[in-house]
This record gives structure tokens, sequence and C-alpha cells, in this order.
């Protein structure tokens, strides 16, 4: 009786270890849309980001072209609409600079997540060598094969 049952646990290590390739492709579905989701934060993150990047750009220009109109209101010298002019100037120019810094920062952290989740998949080691899915496919077949005799 204890010949038999170490004799039917060795043959399901051995068929569990001919079938561990055969588990991966059936979590595979399951990993891909880990994968897809994860990147899929990372994009929206990175909307997010963006879109407050634009929406700070925007209030600050839009406070700093409302206290150039308020000056422009009442009259002035030549001068002194130079003045506005040139400082309103250094402004766009500044604020231009800034925001695709903003920008650049937002891209290369989204791309840095994207790269991290594709770096996790490779280093969980969980994906199948090439042999070992032929392997698991020739035992496949042979185990049908076999079942297939047994059953005649």
């Amino acid at each position: 009786m204890t010949a038999k049952t170490s004799r039917n646990a060795g043959t399901d290590n051995a068929a569990g270890a001919v079938l561990a390739p055969l588990n991966f492709l059936a979590d595979l579905p399951r990993q891909q849309m880990a994968l897809l989701t994860r990147s899929a934060v990372a994009l929206l993150r990175a909307s997010e980001t963006v879109r407050k990047v634009q929406q700070q750009a925007a209030h600050r220009a839009s406070t700093q072209h409302q206290e150039a109109a308020e000056r422009l209101r009442a009259p002035c010298d030549f001068n002194e609409l130079l003045t506005v002019q040139a400082e309103l100037l250094r402004f766009n120019m500044q604020e231009a600079a800034q925001y695709w810094q903003q920008m650049a920062g937002a891209a290369l952290k989204v791309q840095m997540d994207l790269v991290g989740s594709a770096g996790e998949v490779l280093e969980a080691g969980s994906e199948p060598t090439l042999d070992s899915l032929q392997k698991a496919f020739a035992a496949s077949l042979d185990g049908g094969t076999t079942q297939a005799t047994t059953a005649h």
C-alpha cells in the first residue's frame, strides 16, 4: 500500500513539473491583463500630472496678463508701454521654459513607471523557455497517447 502511494506521489510530482509551463500559459492572460492595467494606471497618472501642470501654467499666465491689462487701462507713456510689453515677454519666456521642463519631467516619470512595470514582469522569472514549452507539449501528446492505449 505504501509503495503504491509513493509511486503515485512521484508520478504526480513529475506530472506537475511537466505541466508547469502549461500552468504558465493558463495564467498568461491574467499576467498580461495585470501588466496592461499597471501601464494604464501609469498613463492615467501622467495625464493627471499633465493636466495639473497645464492648469497651474494657465493660472499664472492669467494672473500676469490680468495685471498687465490693469496697468494698460490707464493712459501711459511709451516707456511704460514698453516696460509692460517687456515684462510680459520675459514672463512668457520664463513660463514656457518652466512649462516644458515640467512636461518633460512628467514624460520621464511615466516612462520610468512603464519600464518599471515591464521590469517587474521580467524579474519575476515566470516566463517559460521555449525548451520547457516544447517539452510540455510533447509530454501532453505522450500522455494523450498513453491514456488512449490504456483505454482500449
